[in-house]
């Protein structure tokens, strides 16, 4: 064979030469490389499509049909496809690539060949394109040959390929098409192997798939297949399923058919205990060249297994690293989902913060950590994990998470212990690691007993001085911004800048939260009244009402200035805009917020107000402010009312010191409690600080051409920032990065051996009753409306449903318009949860896969008090 331009023998291709051959390609080459079993065969080079394109001037055409091109418009989708299909089975091969296939094929003997499409978008990362692309199956003599390649063309812009491309973002016009073009195996038997649980995620099983015949009607759902789940450490099997094979697929003279299985053989195991064992010794081969979980395709024949194609499975969520190879199991938990309820990922620089604030914490605390990393901090997937598993091992942690029905996230704790309980023995036997975070004990910094005796003396002046204790959480955090603002000011140089930046990361941590200290006494005050009431009270059901409206809660406050904004706009006719004075003077108090609040990289509404005026659009188009204002000045009344009442019912029943017990300890709990959202908020306003100073070294490395923008700069690290180096291809990388983690969902909790915890193991709910946790009491019934972020808020209707994963503070204004509340994260000291009980908004929280179990426009009435959500009525 001479030299060629357009295609290339499989023998020789590898994952350098991606570009031209295309992912599968690619892929195979390295197989033959690992010594693999692969059917012999070449692939028609990219440069053949690009020059198919070429010679029939296909660019311009296709890049008129694919203008305007949406998502979800399949119609509009399948209809350009259609007509870029015709062009390419009208459109002639150039002759120069012609004779190259002719010629290397006639080399080959002229075999019977399966002809697949070989993208080079398969190597994206985190995207998957099995089963987009078509392949072609019993393919003999050139003429077949040729016009089975051009269809492999066209399938690059098929519906299936296209709208996963509009969906993921991912640009069209640098994509070329290679074509795999190999021996075809007559397959006995063959099937799909899977070097891990594609199920769960555990990279220590392997899951095996087998049926009769060619591997078509496994790929195509046509058949129940065999399976079999493999221990990959011992080869044991865990689970083995063997399925009635109804039907297979087998080759005719041209092309193949769909066939019945044979009656005796229908029922009858595929492979033996012997073959198993051998396809698992070629799955661990793979795996380990790879050094990634695959996604095998095999094809049995004359007493030999052949591997026809590979593929990384790009499902899978990450392991969280720095990776613990050498300290046995473990179990990570998601701090980002469970301390903030926050799904998305961090910007690069929201990572590297909260990393740094959460490693500085830990240094001060721990001495153990002064010189080294802090071992149980990981990240994976753009998320921050912490590691939990020394705590597992401690037996009144796994108490206290037993007893713990108020936790913050009951779901992820739910799950934490079913981990626990099911892993038990490797937990508590494994390699407790020299780096654990929870052996504090042994080494705890001199600097913890002085910080704990000053927080004894915030604590115990809340306890005496409730409104003076109210005054000064306030002052504290005043002086803490105004004095981090006044060093922001002095700062010179890019380095000067780093430096203070990673300086607050240690003091924002600690200092800022010891704001809630002076007021943290409160947090037990219903408790105990409610423990007194029960022993004079029959009900004690108006408790829930001083819970409503709290003053001095800078959240709730800031959802009642937009009402007010919202009706003063109304009455003077003018229509909200970031111009406003009213917008302004909003802004000049709360702009520093954002949707993502703890990501120093996501822009903040003084940045971006849009969010903010939409909304007062939409109280204004609903005409909800006075209805709003209205409600929650009542429901202060109520509250007041409700503490009268109680005293006054206590005194009735003969417990008079108890009465004024009770009421002291609610007017303290209004009087205090709502501060608990200051430091967040306070947090934020110096977030916004940093954000100023991270802007302006973004700009000194935009003039040094190390950027190509100053908002570049939250896109690097800090350790990036600091390499002297450029970064735009690194800016351009982390973009794309963190565009695909916004469309992943992270799980609650992710162990060492991969497993994915998503939600609890449940029982069978019905299908029209979703259950969750009772948060904030009261019956609604109402139109659900499904929102993945608070800026989706104008399409929320007054008076229905919200429907969300999660909510922050940032949602706190899109509670005044509606009825009910249900949330797939969260407990009843969750954020969104106190909030609605303030609102007096009926809610459920921690509702698994709500988000695509319910649909918009269903009619549903939620449960406040025993977290039920039934479906009324289908999609409207």
């Amino acid at each position: 064979m001479g030299e060629y331009q357009y295609v290339m023998l499989l023998e020789n291709t590898s994952k350098e030469d991606l570009p031209g051959v295309g992912g599968k390609g690619a892929n195979l080459g390295e197989m033959i490389k690992a010594g693999l079993s692969v059917p012999g065969g070449f692939v028609v080079l990219t440069g053949a499509y690009k020059q198919f394109i070429a010679e029939n001037s296909l660019e311009k055409k296709i890049s008129e049909l694919l203008t305007g091109l949406e998502d979800h418009n399949i119609e509009q989708i399948e209809e350009a496809s259609k007509r870029i299909k015709e062009l390419f089975v009208a459109g002639e091969i150039p002759g120069d690539v012609l004779a190259e296939i002719k010629d290397i094929y006639r080399a080959l003997d002229s075999p019977t060949v399966a002809v697949r499409s070989s993208a080079t978008a398969e190597d994206l990362p985190g995207t998957s394109f099995a089963g987009q692309y078509d392949t072609y199956l019993n393919i003999t003599g050139h003429e077949e040959l040729y016009q089975s390649i051009k269809k492999c063309w066209a399938s690059l812009w098929n519906s299936r390929a296209l709208s996963y491309r509009l969906k993921q973002g991912i640009e069209s016009k640098e994509l070329a098409h290679g074509v795999v073009v190999q021996e075809l195996i007559n397959a006995e038997k063959s099937g799909i192997l899977f070097t891990v649980n594609p199920v769960n995620g555990r990279r220590d099983r392997m899951l095996l798939n087998s049926s009769w015949g060619l591997g078509e009607a496994i790929v195509g759902g046509e058949v129940n297949p065999d399976q079999w789940l493999i221990d990959k450490v011992n080869g044991n099997v865990i689970e083995e399923n063997i399925a009635s094979k109804a039907v297979m697929v087998i080759r005719k003279q041209k092309g193949t058919e769909l066939v019945d299985v044979p009656e005796k053989k229908q029922g009858q195991a595929t492979l033996t205990k012997n073959e198993v064992a051998i396809l698992l010794e070629l799955g661990q081969k793979a795996d380990n060249y790879f050094k990634a979980p695959q996604d095998i395709e095999w094809a049995y024949s004359g007493g030999r297994f052949y591997l026809v194609q590979t593929r990384p499975v790009t499902s899978l969520f990450p392991l969280p690293e720095p990776l613990d190879e050498d300290k046995g199991f473990r179990v990570y938990l998601n701090f980002n989902l469970y301390t903030q309820a926050m799904q998305e990922p961090f910007t690069p620089i929201g990572e590297a913060m909260l990393k740094e604030m959460l490693s500085s914490m830990a240094k001060r605390i721990y001495r153990g950590y002064r010189n080294k990393e802090v071992p149980w901090i990981k990240s994976a997937a753009r998320r921050v994990f912490v590691d939990f598993t020394g705590l597992l091992r401690n037996q009144r942690f796994i108490q206290k998470l037993q007893g713990s029905p108020n936790d913050k996230d009951p779901v992820t704790t739910k799950a934490l212990l079913q981990v626990f309980e099911r892993n038990k023995q490797d937990i508590l036997e494994g390699k407790q690691g020299s780096g654990s975070a929870f052996k504090l004990l042994t080494k705890i910094d001199p600097w913890v007993i002085k910080f704990i005796i000053t927080t004894l003396h915030k604590v115990m002046y809340g306890k005496i001085f409730s409104r003076k204790a109210r005054a000064k959480a306030i002052e504290y955090g005043e002086n803490k911004i105004k004095a981090i603002a006044e060093e922001s000011r002095n700062l010179k140089t890019a380095e000067d800048k780093l430096n203070f930046i990673e300086r607050q990361a240690l003091n924002l941590f600690i200092s800022l939260w010891e704001v809630v200290f002076y007021v943290v006494v409160s947090s037990t005050y219903m408790k105990q009244a409610e423990t007194i009431m029960r022993k004079y009270l029959d009900d004690v059901s108006e408790l829930y009402k001083v819970e409503k409206a709290l003053p001095y809660n800078v959240t709730t406050d800031m959802g009642m200035e937009l009402l007010g904004i919202a009706k003063t706009l109304a009455e003077k006719g003018v229509k909200p805009g970031s111009g406003n004075k009213e917008i302004q003077k909003f802004l000049q108090k709360y702009g520093h917020r954002s949707s993502v609040e703890i990501d120093l990289g996501v822009p903040k509404w003084e940045e971006n107000p849009t969010y903010i005026v939409d909304l007062i659009q939409s109280y204004i188009d609903y005409q909800s402010y006075d209805e709003g204002l209205e409600s929650f000045f009542k429901a202060r009344e109520e509250a007041e009312q409700a503490i009268v009442s109680i005293a006054d019912r206590l005194k009735q029943k003969g417990a008079g010191k108890q009465a004024r017990q009770v009421e002291k300890l609610l007017r303290d709990y209004r009087e205090m409690f709502g501060v608990r959202e200051l430091p967040k908020y306070y947090l934020t306003r110096a977030f916004s600080i940093l954000r100023g100073v991270l802007k302006e070294i973004g700009d000194e490395l935009t003039t040094r051409d190390r950027l190509e923008d100053e908002m570049d700069v939250f896109f690097v690290s800090f350790a990036d920032i600091r390499t002297g180096e450029k970064l735009h291809d690194l800016v351009r990388k982390n973009k794309e990065e963190y565009a695909r983690e916004l469309k992943r969902t992270a799980p609650r909790i992710i162990t060492s051996t991969g497993e994915s915890i998503y939600s609890t193991l449940e029982e069978e709910e019905k299908e029209d009753t979703l259950i969750g946790i009772p948060v904030s009491p009261g019956v609604y019934e109402g139109k659900v409306r499904l929102l993945m972020h608070p800026e989706e808020g104008v399409k929320l209707g007054k008076g229905e449903i919200l429907a969300t994963k999660a909510t922050n503070p940032a949602w706190t204004p899109l509670f005044l318009k509606i009825g009910g509340l249900i949330m797939e994260t969260g407990g009843p000291i969750s954020h969104g949860s106190v909030v609605a009980r303030e609102y007096g908004v009926p809610a459920v929280a921690g509702v698994t896969n709500l988000t695509t179990r319910l649909k918009d426009g269903q009619k549903i009435r939620i449960n406040g008090e025993t977290g039920r959500v039934q479906i009324l009525s289908p999609e409207q």
